[in-house]
C-alpha cells in the first residue's frame, strides 16, 4: 500500500489549497471505500424514495437488506477471514518479485469467495426470507456476492497508481445507483436491480485498473489458499474485527426491547440504525488524515528502518529511523483526536438543526452524540490496528479484535436492560478500553523493536 502515499504526495506539490482538499478527499475515498460510501448511498437513496412520494414500507425495505448485506459481504466467515490475509499475501508476492502472480490470485480468490460464499448466503436468504419470491432471493444473493467481489476488489484497487480513477468509479457508480433510484418509479425490487447494476460497474471499473496493473501469464490460482502458508491471525484479526464492528446493530436489531421485524425474518432497529450509521459518515475526514499519514509518512521511514536493518546500516541509523517511526504516529494519532474531535464539535453544534431539517425526531440527538464519540474511538483502534498490520504484530491485532467484539457484544447487551439513556454506551465504552490498551501496546512495540527485529526474528 505504500505506493499510493507517494502518489497522493503529487497532488501536494502545487501546494494550494485546492491541492490540499484534492489530496485528502482522494484519502477519505480511498479509505472508506464500500463501507461509509454505501451507506451514504442507501440513506440518501431511502431520502429520495420518501421524498419521491414512494411507500416508505419498500424503502425501508431496501435499506434494510442492502444494510445486511455488507455487513455479511465484510463479516461473513469467508470473506471477513480472507481480506487481511490476502493484502499480506499480495505484499509478499510483490517484494519477493512475483508481481505476475497477483492477477492469477485474485480471480482464485473471488472464485473461492463465491463458490463458498453461494451455498451459504442461499440458506441464509432462504431462511431469512421464506415467503418472498425466487427472483428477489436471487436478488439478495446477487448483491451479497457482488459486495463480496468489490470488497476484495478494494484490496488492490486502493493501492494502485490509478488511484484518480478508482475515487471517480466510485463516484460513477454510486452517483448513477442514486440518479436511477430518483428517475425510475422504483419498487424494493428495482431498487435492488439497480444497486446491482451500479455495483456491477464499480466492479468492472476496479477490474480493468487491476487488469491494467497487473500482468499474468495465468487466468487463475490458489496458492493464496496453502493451508501451512495463510495468515490465519490475520484472517482471525479481520473477522473478529469486523464481527466486532457489527455485533452491536445486530443485538439491537434483534433484541425484543430495540428490533421489530422490516421483511420476513429480517430486522432492524428504529432507534439504533439511524444515529449508528449518520455517525459512522462523521469519521470519513479522520479517515483520511490517517489514511494519508500512514500510507506517505508512517510508510517512508518504515521502508527506511528495514532498508537499514537488511544492509547493515548503523545502529545510530536505524535507531534515528525507529524514532521517526514513532513520532508519525504520535503526530498521527494526535492529528486523529484533534482534527476529528474539532468536527465532532461542530457535528454537536449543529446537529438540531440538521436534524430538524431532515424531520428526525431528536429524542436520537443523545444517542447520535454517544456514537459519534464511539467512531471517533473505532476510527483511533482501526489505526493501531493498521500500525500493528504494518510491524507484522499479528497476535496482538487477533487479540485485540477478539476483546473488542466481546467487549462489545457483553455491554451493548446489557446496556439495553439499563435503559434508553445508556444506549451507545455499550459500543463507545468497548472501544475505549480496546483503543487505550491498543495504544499500550503499540508503545511497547515500538521500545523492544530494535530487540526483537534483531534477536527473535
Amino acid at each position: 500500500m505504500a505506493g499510493i502515499g507517494f502518489e497522493l504526495r503529487k497532488v501536494l506539490k502545487k501546494g494550494s489549497l485546492l491541492s490540499l482538499g484534492k489530496m485528502y478527499a482522494y484519502s477519505g475515498i480511498l479509505s472508506s471505500g464500500p463501507w461509509v460510501i454505501s451507506i451514504l448511498a442507501i440513506i440518501l437513496v431511502g431520502f429520495i424514495n420518501i421524498t419521491a412520494m414512494s411507500t416508505m414500507e419498500q424503502t425501508v425495505q431496501f435499506q434494510v437488506v442492502i444494510t445486511y448485506a455488507i455487513a455479511l459481504a465484510s463479516s461473513l466467515i469467508i470473506t471477513g477471514t480472507v481480506q487481511l490475509p490476502y493484502t499480506r499475501y499480495v505484499a509478499d508476492t510483490i517484494f519477493a518479485g512475483r508481481k505476475q502472480d497477483v492477477l492469477s490470485s485474485y480471480f482464485g480468490t473471488l472464485f473461492i469467495v463465491w463458490l463458498t460464499g453461494v451455498p451459504i448466503i442461499w440458506m441464509l436468504v432462504t431462511y431469512a426470507f421464506p415467503l418472498e419470491s425466487t427472483l428477489f432471493k436471487m436478488e439478495v444473493v446477487t448483491v451479497f456476492l457482488v459486495l463480496c467481489a468489490v470488497w476484495i476488489s478494494n484490496v488492490l484497487a486502493t493501492s494502485l497508481k490509478f488511484f484518480k480513477g478508482v475515487v471517480l468509479a466510485y463516484f460513477v457508480s454510486y452517483g448513477l445507483i442514486v440518479l436511477f433510484s430518483y428517475l425510475i418509479p422504483a419498487d424494493l425490487q428495482t431498487l435492488l436491480i439497480i444497486f446491482i447494476v451500479g455495483n456491477v460497474l464499480l466492479l468492472a471499473l476496479l477490474m480493468s485498473f487491476i487488469a491494467l496493473e497487473y500482468d499474468s501469464k495465468e487466468f487463475m490460482h490458489f496458492r493464496f489458499f496453502d493451508r501451512k502458508k495463510f495468515y490465519w491471525k490475520l484472517g482471525l484479526a479481520g473477522l473478529f474485527y469486523n464481527l466486532g464492528t457489527w455485533i452491536d446493530k445486530f443485538i439491537f436489531w434483534y433484541h425484543p426491547l430495540t428490533g421489530h421485524a422490516v421483511i420476513g425474518k429480517v430486522n432492524a432497529s428504529v432507534v439504533y440504525d439511524l444515529p449508528i450509521f449518520m455517525a459512522y459518515l462523521s469519521i470519513i475526514p479522520g479517515m483520511a488524515i490517517f489514511f494519508y499519514r500512514l500510507e506517505s509518512d508512517f510508510a517512508e521511514w518504515y521502508d527506511k528502518y528495514f532498508e537499514a536493518v537488511r544492509k547493515d546500516g548503523t545502529l545510530a541509523l536505524i535507531e534515528e529511523y525507529r524514532n521517526e517511526m514513532a513520532t508519525t504516529i504520535r503526530h498521527a494519532m494526535r492529528e486523529i483526536i484533534v482534527y476529528q474531535g474539532i468536527i465532532d464539535i461542530i457535528i454537536f453544534l449543529v446537529a438540531p438543526s440538521i436534524f430538524h431539517t431532515l424531520k428526525i425526531p431528536m429524542i436520537y440527538l443523545d444517542l447520535f452524540f454517544v456514537l459519534t464519540v464511539g467512531a471517533l474511538l473505532q476510527l483511533g483502534f482501526m489505526s493501531v490496528l493498521a500500525i500493528l498490520f504494518y510491524l507484522d504484530r499479528r497476535s496482538e491485532a487477533m487479540w485485540l479484535s477478539i476483546l473488542f467484539f466481546i467487549l462489545n457484544a457483553f455491554l451493548t447487551w446489557q446496556t439495553i436492560y439499563m435503559g434508553p439513556s445508556w444506549f451507545g454506551y455499550g459500543y463507545a465504552v468497548s472501544l475505549l478500553i480496546v483503543f487505550s490498551l491498543g495504544l499500550w501496546v503499540l508503545e511497547k512495540v515500538m521500545e523492544n523493536m530494535d530487540y526483537e527485529t534483531f534477536m527473535l526474528r
